[in-house]
């Protein structure tokens, strides 16, 4: 069973990402860390996803933003867009929350460890998400 203080999880692109493998993150929290838990992410991550998005043409991306505007808690951070990076608002959303850090990107996991957050592992194998 998986204990921590918040009850979010942050979650950056690369996991929404994983929706072109039909892997739905937003379903997924509830069923494989066996207890509530919320979706958390930042402004910089959705536009991210709409880029994505956009550039490529990609519908399902699109239609699983509307998903997570519904069932995540979207949090802004940087006052500045252009000078903006999500890897720095994930992080600090996460040190703020006290929360879990759920990501594929090896670099933010490396920051994130020295941040002392913790991290939410995505299996690929399994299709599933767990705390170590």
């Amino acid at each position: 069973m998986l204990s921590f203080r918040s009850r979010y999880v942050v979650i950056d692109t690369s996991i929404f990402l994983l929706i072109r493998d039909k892997y739905d993150v937003l379903t997924s929290l509830r069923e494989d860390l066996e207890e509530y838990v919320e979706c958390a992410t930042t402004d910089s991550v959705i536009r991210e996803l709409f880029s994505t998005a956009i550039r490529s043409g990609e519908q399902l991306i699109l239609e699983y933003l509307k998903k997570i505007f519904e069932q995540c808690t979207i949090f802004t951070l940087s006052e500045d867009l252009e000078r903006e990076e999500a890897d720095h608002d994930l992080l600090l959303v996460a040190k703020i929350l006290n929360a879990p850090l759920l990501t594929l990107d090896k670099e933010l996991k490396r920051e994130a460890r020295k941040e002392r957050i913790r991290i939410i592992i995505y299996r690929g194998s399994d299709k599933r998400i767990f705390s170590p």
